[in-house]
């Protein structure tokens, strides 16, 4: 029995987007990991009741926070295009088979509100969602349709960041460099007493590995958190910060 073009196509966008998830998937499993090495492993270094149960509240608050936003930017649907935008089959089929297709699109482009135009100063139209490109929107092929606002597509929450849930997703950096700074900061003590009397009692494997991975996650995500701070003060995106957008009535 023969595979169709259609069907082939269709295994090959579910094989990719389950593939998307791979990083996301990585990620709660070294959260799951963390935890038992923060509580379990780490914990059980901590002879003072108080100062345990203290930094055991800080710790779970700062996980729930950075949990939520995670989840949130992982799970907030990208935002399409408004429906007015997109083609009808009338108008689609005029302009595929006319010769002046950038006069129809312009022409067409009247019932909507555009001034972001394409570097030859036409429309920004987008052939696989037969629809006319809002501005600041752009098609991803992973998520396979136009987003208002994309600012990029991150393979650490599997989804497109833009509109609808930027917001969560500088939370998540936030809460990111909170959790694994918190994380660092408390296992320095213990490795420095724990290297100035060797011979007393040996390093635990995972509050080593645990501290090393938080350090570097925290620098890392550090550094991710000030670009999209920058980002936020100027009104750009990622997209347009290397790319800038031509406007409607500018010299091309």
């Amino acid at each position: 029995m023969s595979i169709s073009q259609d069907e082939t196509k269709g295994c090959a966008y579910r094989c990719q987007r389950c593939s998307m998830f791979i990083p996301v998937i990585f990620v709660f499993a070294l959260i799951a990991w963390s935890y038992y090495a923060f509580i379990v492993a780490y914990g059980a270094n901590i002879h003072n009741l108080g100062l345990r149960i203290f930094i055991s509240i800080l710790y779970h608050i700062l996980l729930v926070m950075f949990l939520w936003s995670y989840a949130m930017a992982i799970f907030t649907a990208p935002a399409p295009s408004p429906k007015h935008f997109y083609l009808t089959e009338e108008e689609h089929a005029n302009m595929r088979s006319s010769d002046r297709g950038r006069e129809v699109l312009a022409s067409v482009s009247q019932r909507v509100t555009v001034y972001e135009r394409t570097t030859t100063g036409a429309v920004r139209y987008c052939e696989l969602c037969r629809c006319i490109k809002p501005d600041r929107s752009h098609h991803c092929s992973m998520c396979m349709q136009c987003v208002l606002k994309m600012d990029h597509h991150c393979p650490w929450v599997g989804n497109c960041v833009g509109f609808s849930n930027y917001k969560y997703f500088v939370l998540f950096l936030t809460y990111t460099v909170l959790y694994t700074g918190f994380i660092a900061l408390c296992c320095i003590p213990y490795i420095t007493n724990v290297w100035k009397h060797r011979s007393d009692d040996p390093l635990n494997f995972h509050v080593l590995i645990m501290f090393l991975i938080s350090l570097v996650f925290c620098i890392t995500v550090f550094g991710l958190f000030v670009f999209h701070v920058f980002l936020l003060v100027h009104n750009k995106t990622t997209l347009e910060s290397s790319r800038p957008p031509c406007f409607r009535g500018e010299k091309y």
